[in-house]
């Protein structure tokens, strides 16, 4: 550690301590050269305490006994690698404890807030308050109520803004590049801003257990890889949420490590080009709710890096304005069930949508899902086919089969604004579904129903169907 610490802890450091009579003081009772450490850690420069440490034995004995002396952590990050501030942090975290400490950073790579900040956040409970100075600027945060007795700080809740800190054109939140408080159950959540998402090479484990990332202009914006590292930081997520502004893609020469979010239950990926890539490349086991929003595009998405099953063209053929994105939703939505199996009870699709082909085979295997709703989808009536019960035969010689449902747990079911399906196809559909599960399974039918803004399904198809759903039926 000495090596690495001969970057903070050089010896003209001591050239701005005042002159002194080290036999003279060294006659003073032990708590009051105690206060005048404490002073001079507080007042000195970002290693005071290290100079007085080395001054003699009897002050290397007095800062190692006094956790006062190492309770304010300057950090000036000029010239300085990010990796010494981080041992910087660790020490004076370790020799303050077990007393609050506080934190004065001063910036210039804004880039390394986010890493510097992790430093800091496997002790949270123990962070008093929090200065931050950044191009003339400077925001002071007061944590003094984490300090409290249990119940224990929960990291909860990291927001990340990608911008330009102080945009010109921006709005006054702009101004404010860090923040940092906590609820009434003491969870803790912090939003930031950066231009880009911080490299992971440098970033403790962050244990929020809440994500959310934000592109704000086409020129900042998350790209694969870099969000898988970002991903793999974060391993307690149970809430994962990006979104995006344009459609920016990247491709992989080959395929990049899978990050493992075993605690992830929600995940929303909302107006981004790269669905197929994030989807594909996370192993989510308990994933419970899947919301995607306004993922259709006009624009063909760059190639993937290799051909799966299922890649070739959909064999229904069926009309879609957005024939790229339905693939690339499509196909991220298998490789993710494949890989995770996820008990998936919520699936959302707002403005997103998928092959007939895709819906099949995942409604094949969403054996747990709840609630499926979409708005604004090409589907067809093959799709809408799929909500009927099936004959399956369990023996090859049997003349009849007995039935089955696909999504045989399903209870909320909303279309709106889908143009192409008809009428008399949801009305076959859904009251052959209905007339089937509210015998055979009456705990796991169809109890609410809403259609709306879909051209084809008129007032006339609303009330055949409602002598099957009666009040289950909302429709306008």
């Amino acid at each position: 550690m000495n090596n690495d610490l001969s970057t903070m802890d050089r010896v003209d450091n001591a050239k701005s301590l005042p002159a002194l009579s080290t036999t003279s003081i060294n006659s003073l009772p032990p708590e009051l050269l105690i206060e005048i450490f404490v002073t001079a850690s507080r007042s000195g420069g970002p290693f005071t305490p290290l100079v007085l440490f080395r001054v003699s034995k009897l002050w290397r004995e007095i800062c190692i006994a006094s956790p006062r002396v190492w309770q304010l952590i300057i950090v000036n990050e000029s010239r300085r690698s990010i990796s010494s501030v981080r041992l910087q942090a660790e020490l004076w975290i370790a020799r303050s404890a077990p007393l609050p400490f506080g934190v004065d950073i001063e910036l210039t790579d804004f880039e390394h807030l986010l890493p510097i900040m992790s430093y800091f956040l496997p002790k949270i409970s123990r962070w008093l308050d929090c200065k931050i100075s950044f191009d003339g600027r400077t925001t002071y945060t007061s944590l003094s109520d984490l300090t409290l007795s249990a119940p224990r700080r929960v990291l909860h809740h990291l927001d990340v803004r990608l911008k330009v800190p102080f945009d010109e054109d921006g709005d006054d939140d702009d101004d404010i590049f860090f923040s940092c408080g906590t609820n009434i159950l003491r969870h803790v959540s912090m939003k930031i801003t950066a231009s880009d998402l911080p490299s992971a090479d440098f970033i403790n484990p962050l244990l929020f257990t809440s994500l959310d990332i934000t592109e704000t202009s086409f020129t900042h914006y998350v790209r694969s890889p870099e969000l898988f590292k970002f991903l793999a930081r974060c391993p307690n997520l149970e809430h994962f949420y990006l979104h995006g502004v344009g459609y920016r893609g990247h491709t992989f020469s080959t395929s990049p490590p899978v990050v493992a979010l075993p605690r992830l239950h929600t995940l929303l990926l909302d107006l981004v080009c790269n669905q197929r890539s994030v989807l594909s490349h996370l192993h989510l086991p308990s994933l419970r709710e899947l919301h995607l929003r306004h993922l259709n595009t006009e624009t063909p998405l760059l190639g993937y890096h290799t051909d799966e099953e299922g890649d070739s063209d959909d064999e229904a053929h069926d009309f879609s304005q957005s024939p790229s994105s339905d693939h690339h939703t499509g196909m991220g939505l298998r490789k993710l069930i494949l890989r995770s199996r996820p008990p998936l009870e919520i699936l959302d699709m707002d403005l997103s949508d998928m092959r007939t082909k895709d819906f099949k085979w995942v409604f094949d295997r969403l054996t747990h899902l709840k609630h499926f709703s979409i708005v604004g989808s090409d589907m067809s009536n093959d799709v809408v086919r799929l909500f009927k019960p099936q004959s399956v035969k369990t023996n090859p010689g049997d003349s009849e089969g007995s039935l089955r449902v696909r999504l045989p747990q399903l209870t909320t079911l909303k279309l709106f604004g889908c143009q192409e399906l008809s009428g008399e196809a949801l009305v076959e559909a859904l009251s052959a579904r209905v007339r089937y599960t509210d015998v055979a399974t009456p705990n796991e039918t169809l109890t609410n129903v809403s259609i709306s803004g879909c051209n084809e399904f008129t007032t006339t198809h609303g009330l055949e169907l409602s002598w099957y759903l009666h009040d289950r039926l909302r429709f306008s």
